[in-house]
């Protein structure tokens, strides 16, 4: 057997011995936490999984790295070799018109195709779990002018507030200025992957012929991972990934420069309080990337590229801080911190062990995330491989983006939270794996270049088209109804202006107008079930920050505080067709014991029990 299938063999065992000891690593329970969910059913410390899954990642890509080095020393760098290349002072990235044709191609078929969505059937009925944590920050602010003074934000300020936003801008109020931007988003998604496509492929060390053949279907896998057809959250990258990969388009390009003050770095820096304003997740990942970026630049001793990111985190907090009110900055800290410290015990699912649960979609995100890393090892690695030292330093930021991103995965590990968090690592997959097939397939250049080096040297743009063709044909055309394009712009507009009424049922439109008519004499209304987006439709601020009940202890003295305010006189306090009825009101004993002693039952209407204050 040759020495160089050890490094895999060892990986191999290493991924037995952790999954093995998977269910070894636990941490103490700590019996003083009062927040119901799965976690405090089986007594489960939230960071289990966490450590358990850097475990099952890590100790394999150990292993592999330590083993492939040994074994392939004369042919490999050294860690102190690869983290200063020097191949960085001298590379200078040509520029080729091809590239930007391709380019623009791409785009106008990715405009097509969003034309041809059927946004009609994003006018069906309402999730009013998920569009509530959308609509009512969006409406209170909408009413009041408060931002995490008015609401508890669970997303971040554009993602619970964008809508709001809109609706001040465009000067109309309506349900449909969620959706259209959420799938703007997802077609800004696609146009960022093809130029990170674009960049990788520029920085490939390949004929110019065989980069732009590469880039072609690298773009094409990369499109293919996002979906208008799916749920608009349910997909590799989701709108919120729009700023992370803008972050990477930025970094990519950002790389090229020499070591002095920089405004595209400066930039950079800017995104630490750009991102907490988009998605608080987000955010924290994009700023961990910040620290590991500043790490890397201060060990190359490329002080004026620290500098320069610096500055922006530090211009970018500081204008925050003098343009937000006092009230609203201190609520902004306390809210985000709120959310990282209990968001795991609220909606957490502990997650499967790989293999022995049966559980294939959780074992296969983390068999990928270690084939991912066992890629970028050999490329960063091995000595005189197609590669620029910019494309090595990517890919090695790319995956350390795929790990922290997956947190939002192991946290909530269903199948449409591991879905979006995997699109790092598909697209590293993609990448890498892509490039390898390259390079196997030019290093048998005699039986290439005899069957098809004529074709690649002299009729490479047709190829090119031909590969656009038949992508755009055989596999577009089940995604593209050409009849739609056309009534497109229209359909957008007509999506935009759906009336509110459109998105419900019967029975919700009964209810509303049930319960207008019994809150005419409350300033403000409050219900105590997930159908989260009725405040909206009532169109009344809510009585307490929490539109969503978020069931940690302090939230509960808070909304019982707020409550004793207000004094709204009927609150709704149970549904019947609330998809978390079953365990709902285990999870607010405090609250529960509030309404209980302060309110008493006034009616039921269909699935709806109502409750009025006691006199």
């Amino acid at each position: 057997m040759s020495k160089k299938y050890i490094p895999f063999i060892l990986v191999i065992i290493a991924i037995i011995i952790a999954t093995f000891l998977w269910e070894k690593i636990v941490l103490t329970y700590d019996i003083q936490n009062q927040i119901y969910g799965e976690y405090s059913i089986n007594q489960y410390n939230a960071n289990n999984d966490v450590l358990r899954s850097l475990f099952f990642i890590l100790f394999p890509l150990v292993v592999f790295l330590f083993s492939y080095l040994i074994i392939n020393n004369e042919i490999t760098l050294s860690i102190k070799e690869l983290i200063f290349d020097s191949e960085k002072k001298i590379f200078k990235e040509k520029f080729n018109l091809n590239y930007y044709l391709v380019f623009i191609l791409f785009i106008f078929f990715l405009l097509l195709e969003f034309l041809s969505i059927d946004f009609n059937r994003f006018a069906t009925n309402l999730d009013f779990f998920h569009a509530g944590s959308i609509l009512v920050p969006s409406n209170n602010f909408h009413l009041t002018k408060g931002l995490w003074t008015s609401s508890f934000i669970e997303y971040g300020l554009l993602g619970n507030f964008g809508t709001g936003f809109l609706w001040e801008i465009f000067g109309i109020k309506t349900i449909g200025l969620i959706s259209f931007p959420q799938l703007l988003l997802l077609l800004l998604n696609k146009i960022l992957l093809v130029y990170l496509a674009m960049k990788i492929s520029k920085n490939l060390l390949f004929s110019e012929r065989v980069k732009l053949i590469y880039f072609v279907i690298l773009s094409i896998l990369s499109i293919s991972l996002i979906s208008y057809k799916d749920n608009i959250g349910a997909t590799e990258f989701p709108s919120r990934s729009f700023l992370f990969l803008l972050f990477f388009v930025i970094f990519f390009s950002a790389l090229y420069r020499p070591n002095k003050f920089t405004f595209t770095f400066f930039v950079l820096g800017t995104f630490s309080i750009i991102s907490m304003l988009w998605f608080i997740d987000v955010g924290a990942y994009i700023n961990v990337m910040l620290l590991l970026i500043l790490i890397y630049f201060f060990i190359r001793t490329e002080y004026k590229k620290n500098l320069s990111i610096l500055l922006g985190i530090i211009f970018g907090w500081f204008i925050f801080f003098f343009i937000i009110p006092n009230n609203e900055f201190k609520t902004f800290l306390n809210n985000t911190l709120l959310i990282y410290s209990t968001f795991e015990y609220i909606w957490g699912l502990i997650y499967p062990t790989p293999f022995l649960s049966g559980d294939t979609r959780s074992t296969r995100a983390l068999l990928f995330i270690i084939f991912a890393g066992i890629l970028v090892i050999i490329s960063s690695f091995k000595k005189n491989i197609k590669l620029t030292y910019y494309n090595k330093i990517f890919f090695i930021f790319i995956f350390i983006a795929a790990l922290i991103s997956f947190k939002s995965g192991m946290t909530r590990s269903d199948t449409p939270h591991i879905k979006s968090s995997s699109g790092f690592t598909l697209f590293l997959i993609y990448s890498l794996g892509l490039f390898f097939l390259f390079s196997l397939v030019l290093d048998q250049n005699k039986i290439f270049l005899s069957r098809f080096g004529y074709f690649v040297k002299n009729n490479y743009t047709k190829l090119l088209l031909m590969l656009l063709a038949i992508y755009f044909v055989t596999f577009k055309a089940s995604t593209i109804n050409f009849n739609n394009i056309s009534s497109g712009p229209s359909q957008i507009i007509k999506l935009i202006n759906y009336e509110d009424e459109k998105y419900l049922s019967s029975d919700y439109r009964e209810l509303i107008k049930y319960y207008k008519n019994l809150s005419l004499q409350d300033k403000c209304i409050q219900i105590i079930t997930n159908e989260s987006a009725l405040p909206y439709f009532i169109n009344k601020p809510t009585c307490t920050k929490f539109y969503l009940i978020w069931s940690s202890e302090l939230n509960q003295k808070k909304l019982i505080n707020q409550l004793e305010k207000s004094r709204p006189e009927i609150i709704l306090f149970k549904s019947e067709i609330d998809p978390w009825n079953s365990d709902f009101l285990q999870r607010v004993p405090m609250l529960v014991g509030y309404i209980n002693k302060n309110y008493s039952f006034y009616s039921k209407f269909k699935f709806w029990t109502f409750v009025k204050i006691n006199q």
